[in-house]
């Protein structure tokens, strides 16, 4: 995430939901000589906060006093501050490759993601194996959203490679002579699915970055967390589009991602851009998680902070929020890029 150059202007129009433009003090003056100084006054850091008891519920009655955030290990004032929900932008990642267990459940948990949202709320659809695609464009429709789900999920996974029918199903031949145990197999073994997760999040990442400032721009992943080497765009690539874009990356494992939920690249994901992530085990978990991901990326704390003036270099600058509460969890983004943007 980097600091807008469009400076305060653009923090009444992106906050303005939260009902921060009173505090604005330069609300009295008229005229577009104010509307330019607004665009260029200063730089502003928005962290959104989700801060969470030791039995993983929000806590939601908390105050400016109650927070600290530090920059490159130094305080920052807390100019602006909200507990006001937003309303979401948000793009609903499913992995369309997966066993045929997991997509019965997630073919019938994926409604109680649609109930969810609010009537403010904006979802649009995408899917993703080797290549992203968009199945349902923005839309506050939750028809359309229940409509589309059975177009994410394949009704199986692809064939294998190299596998087949006929005379090799009896193994190894070259030229119609059976390869002996000391000959090479030179037989291509079966395909696993090739899955670009940098990909789908980039694709994700450039539908929600024009979308309406004043919303909480987030990806719902729901993903075995595979990931391939076949990616375009490099992890590094993504995370800073997330980050330039202030979106923020939920994910839900299915199939075995319980026993990836802690490796990269998902767990950078998320931890860089201040989401979560959940690997519920059963069916009823897996709705429970898609339900809990709607309401923790709505019911944010939001803090912001003058940012520092940048060299002109791009530079990351680490972002540290705590909170005066014993024994409850805080997620927020780990950082922003600030200077020169990135193309």
């Amino acid at each position: 995430m980097r600091p807008r150059r469009t400076g305060l202007l653009f923090v009444l129009v992106a906050l303005g939901a939260a009902g921060l433009a009173a505090q604005a003090p330069v609300t009295s003056d008229p005229g577009e000589e104010v509307r330019y100084r607004l665009r260029t006054s200063v730089d502003l850091v928005l962290v959104p906060v989700t801060v969470k008891d030791s039995s993983g519920n929000l806590v939601t009655d908390l105050r400016r006093e109650d927070f600290e955030v530090f920059e490159d290990e130094k305080q920052q004032q807390i100019k602006y501050f909200s507990a006001d929900p937003f309303p979401l932008s948000a793009v609903i990642l499913v992995d369309e490759v997966l066993s045929q267990a997991a997509q019965d459940s997630v073919r019938t948990a994926l409604p109680v993601l649609a109930g969810a949202f609010s009537p403010q709320d904006e979802f649009a659809l995408f899917a993703y194996d080797v290549y992203p695609r968009q199945v349902l464009d923005f839309t506050n429709d939750f028809d359309q959203l229940r409509q589309a789900f059975p177009r994410v999920l394949r009704a199986s996974p692809p064939p294998a490679v190299g596998v087949s029918g006929g005379p090799m199903s009896a193994g190894p031949r070259i030229n119609s002579v059976p390869v002996s145990p000391g000959v090479p197999n030179t037989v291509p073994k079966a395909g696993q699915p090739l899955k670009c997760l940098n990909d789908a999040l980039w694709a994700a990442g450039m539908a929600l970055r024009n979308r309406e400032a004043g919303r909480r721009r987030v990806i719902f992943v729901v993903s075995d967390g595979d990931n391939s080497r076949l990616n375009v765009h490099k992890f590094e690539e993504t995370r800073d589009l997330l980050l330039a874009e202030n979106i923020t990356v939920y994910f839900v494992g299915v199939d075995n991602a319980r026993f990836k939920v802690g490796a990269p690249p998902v767990v950078y994901y998320v931890l860089a851009t201040g989401g979560d992530r959940f690997a519920p085990l059963t069916e009823e978990g897996l709705a429970s998680a898609l339900s809990r991901v709607t309401e923790q990326a709505r019911y944010q704390y939001t803090l912001v902070y003058t940012a520092r003036v940048a060299s002109g270099a791009r530079e990351y600058r680490r972002i540290q929020v705590k909170v005066r509460h014993q024994g409850v969890k805080v997620l927020a983004r780990e950082g922003y890029f600030a200077g020169l943007p990135t193309q």
